[in-house]
């Protein structure tokens, strides 16, 4: 009897009615893009860093990520492949990561340079697709690099150039390459800062005779990667140290989970400013029907069934709104999760952030949840002021008021 009463009352003024539930929805799925969006970035920039040679988990020895030395080599990484072996990995690989300064005919700028196997990192990592001009190098002289690298160089395809680093024995090495490959990445950093060689001119620059200094790992499915590298780290001992993704860049893992109560907070700022709106359109709601609560509580209706048809009222708005938000959100979410959303406008900026032009929305249920226990929240807060004022209409003095 409650609801339908409350039903009743909130389309006594359906122009009203209407303009709330309006601005709910629209409010509801302005959080939800704005959260779906944002994350999509986020999460696709994740994919960026460990598609560009990152891999969800990497192997070094003992104290390598605190002091990257040269001198912490991996001998014999072949048969510590072999031991790594599981049904969670894609793909293994071993490669000597090196930096250094890459010099042309005209400028030196500082690099970090992978060193691998061309047909694994072929499979490993994915400049092979965002190679614009040339191909990816198989021959122990070619390297590919960014094409923002390129452009401070002054080099193009077939151009000379010379990388600089330090061997294992303190001695600077050299190694003369040619350009057979350029690539644009969605990342401005990578573009500028990394590029691909062979394993065996790696060899020749570190001072190695067969070893790598990393292990890079690629699993079927990246929500296994805790699992694995606890799996990994009790396999290999104290001797060697395992790394996710988010260990050596903890920053971005920061990101990720600070972003999630970020909006949230935003979303309930927005929304509370929303609120005075709301609370607004129940006090009119009050003083128009103050004749009948004053029938009702001289027929007997106590405060808290006066409660109760407010409390009603605003539930049924927000669930109104909530479906209606819902359905715009699952049609936008629907849509764009698999064309994506082409914000090219903002292109610098997220070329910066390293997620690409083009965001593909993600969200979660708990987070979808989270967001309509928000709108109920607000809603129910913006009641309280007008409902108190209900709560203390005396019957004589309503009956009274025209």
């Amino acid at each position: 009897m409650t609801l339908k009463l409350a039903w009743r009352n909130l389309w006594r003024n359906r122009t009203r009615s209407l303009l709330l539930v309006s601005s709910i929805t629209l409010g509801f799925f302005s959080l939800f893009f704005f959260m779906s969006v944002a994350k999509g970035a986020v999460f696709q920039a994740i994919e960026n860093l460990i598609n560009s040679g990152t891999g969800h988990i990497q192997i070094h020895l003992r104290g390598y990520l605190q002091d990257p030395d040269i001198k912490k080599e991996i001998k014999h990484p072949r048969r510590l492949l072999s031991l790594l072996r599981s049904p969670s990995i894609r793909l293994a690989a071993y490669r000597i990561n090196l930096t250094g300064i890459i010099s042309s005919p005209e400028e030196s700028r500082p690099v970090r340079a992978l060193g691998g196997l061309p047909p694994v990192e072929r499979t490993m990592t994915n400049f092979s697709s965002y190679i614009v001009e040339g191909k990816f190098p198989w021959k122990e002289d070619g390297i590919l690099l960014g094409k923002a690298l390129a452009s401070m160089l002054r080099v193009e395809l077939g151009d000379r150039v010379v990388i600089t680093s330090s061997d294992r024995e303190g001695n600077l090495s050299t190694y003369a390459f040619r350009v057979r490959g350029i690539f644009k990445t969605p990342s401005q950093q990578i573009n500028k800062y990394l590029v691909l060689i062979h394993y065996r001119a790696a060899v020749e620059l570190a001072g190695y005779r067969d070893g790598a200094n990393e292990i890079v790992i690629k699993l079927k499915k990246g929500s296994r990667v805790e699992e694995e590298k606890r799996r990994l780290s009790s396999l290999l001992g104290d001797k060697y140290e395992v790394l996710a993704w988010y260990d050596v860049y903890p920053l971005l893992k920061y990101e990720m989970d600070a972003f999630s109560r970020m909006m949230l907070i935003f979303g309930f700022i927005i929304l509370l400013g929303a609120s005075f709106g709301i609370a607004e359109v129940f006090f009119m709601a009050v003083y128009e029907r103050m004749r009948e609560i004053g029938i009702l509580r001289s027929l007997g209706v106590s405060p808290s069934g006066i409660t109760r048809i407010f409390l009603a009222e605003a539930l049924l708005l927000s669930t109104v709104s909530l479906l209606l938000g819902g359905f715009l959100s699952l049609v936008f979410y629907l849509y764009f999760s698999s064309r994506g959303l082409n914000l090219s406008v903002f292109r610098r900026s997220l070329e910066v952030w390293g997620s690409g032009s083009v965001i593909y929305p993600r969200i979660s249920p708990w987070e979808v949840l989270q967001l309509v226990l928000l709108v109920f929240l607000v809603v129910l807060l913006s009641v309280l002021l007008p409902l108190r004022k209900a709560r203390k209409i005396k019957p004589a003095e309503a009956l009274r008021y025209v």
